[in-house]
């Protein structure tokens, strides 16, 4: 209760001081003087440095907004996944004399919001910041929040004006979606503040639509539209936005309904109704998402043993899951759904079969009177995990009837990220048996890898230890498909692969619904977990 009544306080303080249209010189043509006021789920702002904690919705607002990946995401269309499409770089092609050695070709003419140029030497500068170890800009909480997602990337060189060459640790064919999670920096404004990265995330500057105008931790970001962004078509159409977070999903609603924020994400299933009843806008969409639990399966652990995984798969009604989130999300058969490129042909039936379920722990030495007692590390809240709280509470009530009895550890997002890097066989964490944090399959990098033996702590996020060297031999197989046909039918191969396993516990995708005042127009919901807001226009109070 505490802690709504705060996230209240702290929505109604914020939306006060940014409520007043104002008339702003410069206003491109199109632009509209209201503020858009946007309610996220987390418990601060992401720190505005070019590598944001809080997930994935940290990069949504912490990263995109302010900053440019050389290869950015296409998001302007509702109705087909979002594909990569040149940001900072303009092209990027594989050496035909040498499979792992790639050459971007920069963007020219676009300048950090300090004015100062982004050219090939700040390319590198900001590699270096995240590579090497010794340069002056190397800072490893950053570093922790970017590397692990370019887990491919060995070497780098400029080669001319405007090219610079990336060199992977082997043959990648899928290297390009690792590019779309770095995001470059002003060398000069961190220059200018003393080579100290706290400091940088107060007055941060990279090349993206919106400039950062003011930070003000665990309260709000305000942020002015970049007129001089280099894609002219998404120049912002607000020119002030502002970013609240409000924690609570109950507090973002009745901000939402106060008319103190624009835009509320990840909405509470149980509130749509009324939502859309007092004329709110509600929009949903499919996008590369599945809410899961993953799993330790180092030697001598419980779900080490595949019995176990399958029947915990068999043993959660899924149904009922997408009937207590009022239909905002869609029963899951894997990794992806069924129809989606990636699918292939698993054979695990991946459903509600509680009889099923026993038979297979009773042959893995479970039952009445043996049961077995695992941990299951939740967080409160944060992107992707939708209504944390009463969807585990069903999990734990499934389970226990198939002999599962689940304690919860309850943490914050940010705490389960970290976590998510440290592993397992960590000393903080070798009594957790899941860790239920959501899993992105939009590109082979962060979703799928994650099952590299290879890329455990520290060198990536495969939090559980999982081997199988049939899955490592299906991740080779993709990384070496340069094709979109034979990527997909690689990646096809490397799900069914993880499905047939039961690699995690999968349970939902999630439709990620929002609200919108009735006064925003032009919010087009891609088909990603990032999003673009540069369209949007807040029309007059009612």
């Amino acid at each position: 209760m505490a802690r709504s009544a705060l996230s209240r306080r702290t929505v109604l303080k914020g939306a006060a001081l940014a409520a007043g249209a104002v008339s702003l010189p410069g206003m491109a043509s199109g632009q509209t003087a209201q503020p858009l006021r946007i309610g996220i789920s987390l418990s601060d702002v992401p720190r505005m440095w070019g590598g944001p904690e809080g997930g994935f919705e940290g990069i949504r607002f912490g990263g995109y907004m302010v900053f440019d990946a050389l290869i950015n995401w296409d998001m302007s269309k509702a109705d087909a996944p979002s594909a990569l499409t040149p940001g900072l770089a303009t092209a990027w092609t594989v050496d035909p004399t040498d499979r792992k050695r790639w050459l971007i070709t920069l963007r020219e003419g676009v300048t950090f919001h300090d004015g100062t140029p982004f050219d090939v030497d700040a390319v590198i500068w900001n590699l270096d910041s995240i590579f090497k170890a010794d340069a002056p800009q190397f800072h490893q909480p950053r570093v922790g929040l970017v590397r692990s997602r370019l887990s491919s990337l060995a070497a780098y060189e400029k080669v001319d004006a405007k090219t610079i060459a990336i060199t992977t640790n082997v043959v990648d064919g899928m290297f390009p979606y690792q590019l779309s999670f770095m995001w470059y920096v002003s060398p000069a404004r961190w220059k200018e503040l003393g080579g100290d990265w706290q400091k940088f995330t107060q007055r941060p500057a990279g090349t993206g639509p919106y400039k950062v105008v003011s930070v003000t931790p665990r309260e709000r970001v305000e942020l002015e539209a970049n007129s001089a962004y280099w894609d002219a078509k998404r120049v912002p159409k607000t020119t002030r936005t502002v970013l609240l977070p409000i924690p609570d999903g109950n507090a973002r609603i009745a901000a939402l309904r106060a008319g103190t924020i624009d835009i509320a994400e990840t909405l509470p299933p149980d509130a749509i109704p009324s939502l859309k009843a007092a004329g709110m806008q509600v929009v949903q969409n499919s996008y590369p998402h599945i809410w899961a639990w993953r799993l330790n399966v180092n030697p001598g652990t419980p779900f080490a043993d595949v019995r176990v995984r399958k029947a915990a798969n068999l043993a959660i009604d899924r149904d009922g899951m997408v009937q207590l989130l009022s239909g905002t999300a869609r029963a899951a058969k894997g990794k992806v759904l069924p129809g989606d490129p990636w699918y292939g042909n698993p054979t695990f039936d991946i459903r509600y079969d509680v009889e099923a379920a026993k038979k297979l722990m009773i042959e893995a030495g479970y039952g009445p009177n043996k049961r077995l007692e695992m941990v299951a590390v939740i967080a409160s809240g944060g992107g992707g995990q939708m209504v944390p709280m009463p969807m585990n509470e069903m999990m734990q009530e499934n389970l226990k009837d198939i002999f599962i009895d689940v304690k919860f550890e309850v943490v914050d997002f940010t705490t389960i990220i970290n976590m998510l890097r440290g592993g397992t066989r960590s000393d903080q964490q070798k009594g957790f048996h899941a860790l239920n944090i959501a899993i992105p399959s939009i590109d082979p990098t962060t979703g799928w890898v994650i099952y590299d033996s290879g890329l455990t702590a520290p060198r990536g996020v495969n939090w559980g230890w999982y081997s199988n060297p049939a899955v490592d031999a299906a991740i080779k197989a993709m990384r070496e498909a340069f094709e979109p046909a034979a990527q997909n039918e690689a990646m096809g191969k490397l799900h069914a692969l993880l499905v047939d396993d039961a690699a995690a516990l999968f349970v939902v995708h999630d439709l990620n619904p929002r609200g919108l005042s009735p006064r925003v127009k032009g919010f087009v919901q891609a088909r990603n977990w990032f999003q673009d807001y540069t369209p949007i226009t807040i029309g007059p109070a009612a």
